[in-house]
């Protein structure tokens, strides 16, 4: 069973709906925070492969992740969330007070996805659909997702300026995943497609010591 090629016929079809639909864009931004919610909380993503737990709470577990439900705090975590949602709702499942037109076009074709992958239990291949997924949308749009690791947190200012500046190079939109990566000491690195661009005052202390044990 090729597992990459199941997922991929699973983004493709919720992609090419989406698409019919005119709703790729919320899809897509759902998916990103589900992604994001999974990486960041592991119960989550058990809870999501455990068998014993039933098909009605994962769905609600991936609503949550995906920030679609009304009991979101930004002042709690995601995992918080979760359990106040279970508390307030019970059992009964979702069917949500979302806004009308596409937005809510969108939110139903969503839902109706989410089924899709538990019902035949998929959701162990989530992640791997959801970057499909990804992958699709930006290919389509003409966007380049770049990610730029500093060593201390910057400000907007310097977020912007660097979209500004990848815009220029590549004349293609930049969606920007920034990151802090203390052991960097200074400089940063940027990843661009496939290409890795190094400018940080690790690599370059690792290239003079090299430098000097081959001398």
């Amino acid at each position: 069973m090729n597992l990459g090629s199941i997922a991929t016929r699973y983004s493709r079809a919720l992609f090419e709906e989406a698409q019919a639909q005119s709703v790729d864009n919320y899809i897509y931004d759902y998916l990103g925070a589900l992604y994001q919610n999974m990486s960041a909380v592991p119960e989550a993503h058990r809870a999501l492969l455990n068998p014993r737990i039933k098909i009605d709470y994962k769905f609600k577990l991936l609503l949550v992740g995906s920030g679609l439900t009304k009991e979101k705090n930004a002042d709690k975590g995601f995992w918080d969330n979760l359990i106040d949602f279970f508390k307030n709702e019970g059992k009964k499942l979702m069917q949500g007070d979302t806004p009308q037109g596409t937005e809510e076009k969108g939110i139903d074709l969503y839902q109706r996805f989410l089924w899709l992958v538990l019902k035949h239990d998929r959701i162990s291949l989530m992640r791997l659909i959801i970057l499909v997924y990804q992958d699709l949308y930006r290919k389509h749009h003409n966007i380049d997702h770049v990610m730029f690791a500093t060593a201390v947190a910057v400000d907007k200012s310097i977020e912007k300026k660097v979209k500004e500046k990848i815009h220029e190079k590549t004349g293609r939109e930049v969606e920007l995943e920034m990151f802090v990566r203390p052991e960097l000491i200074g400089g940063f690195w940027v990843v661009i497609g496939d290409k890795l661009y190094d400018y940080s005052y690790h690599t370059r202390l690792q290239n003079i010591r090299k430098s000097l044990w081959n001398k």
